[in-house]
């Protein structure tokens, strides 16, 4: 149960900062082109973006939904080290 616990604790948080690393590669490389990016249409745009939304106010269920799965896991650590006990090998 430990095993899985750490499995399920890390994935998600890796996976969502995966995501929002890729989400801002792109991002720089429009502005490198001397576009900008339009978070809407997820696509690189002509012209000035005054709007910047954050990652997580576009992407709340699904952020919340991995970040939810991270607590799970680190529950089902504690549960596994609660019952390992305290003792030494």
């Amino acid at each position: 149960m430990m095993r899985w616990g750490s499995i399920i604790f890390s994935l998600p948080v890796i996976f969502l900062l995966s995501q929002y690393g890729w989400e801002l590669s792109i991002v720089n490389d429009c502005l490198e082109q001397g576009l900008s990016y339009d978070f809407d249409l997820e696509k690189c745009v002509t012209g000035e973006q005054d709007l910047h939304s954050p990652y997580y106010a576009r992407h709340t269920l699904w952020v919340n939904s991995m970040l939810l799965l991270s607590v799970l896991g680190s529950v089902l650590m504690t549960v596994a080290m609660i019952q390992r006990g305290m003792k030494r090998d």
